[in-house]
Parts: C-alpha cells; sequence; structure tokens
C-alpha cells in the first residue's frame, strides 16, 4: 500500500502522462501524413516530452520522495519500453 504522498506523486505522473498522451494525439491529428506539416509535428512532439519530464521532476521535487537518477529516461527505472523495440 503506498504512502499518502507516493499516491500525490502517482497521481501526478498519471496526469502529465495524460496531458501528453493528449497533446501528441492532437500534433499527429494536425500532421495528417502532410509533408508541409512533419518539422511542427516533431516539434509539437518533443515540447510533450518537455512538459512531461518537467511535470514529473516538479513532482518529484514536492513530494520529496527519493526517486535515484540512474540514467534512465523518465522516473520508472528499466528497459520497460525496450520490448516493443
Amino acid at each position: 500500500m503506498a504512502l499518502a504522498v507516493e499516491s500525490t506523486f502517482i497521481a501526478a505522473v498519471n496526469a502529465a502522462e495524460s496531458v501528453r498522451q493528449f497533446s501528441r494525439a492532437s500534433a499527429f491529428a494536425t500532421y495528417a501524413f502532410v509533408p508541409a506539416n512533419l518539422a511542427a509535428y516533431k516539434t509539437a512532439w518533443a515540447a510533450a516530452d518537455v512538459a512531461y519530464l518537467t511535470a514529473v521532476n516538479t513532482a518529484r521535487n514536492t513530494s520529496g520522495l527519493t526517486i535515484g537518477n540512474n540514467g534512465d529516461f523518465g522516473p520508472i527505472a528499466g528497459n520497460i519500453g525496450t520490448i516493443a523495440s
């Protein structure tokens, strides 16, 4: 069972991921495989990732949880996404 501070952190990460997914979906809908829109799509994709990481880092700093920095991308350590590669 998670502590209250952990539950708050988890909720913040979930909210940040929801915003990121919505931003990516909006960018993809705007791109619509039109080559002229590709640069804007890539910029929006990168901005969504930056906003996500900023929100997660803010939540982590606010919570005071000791989540180590092991060089992985994002707050969860390990090679979770590599199974799809």
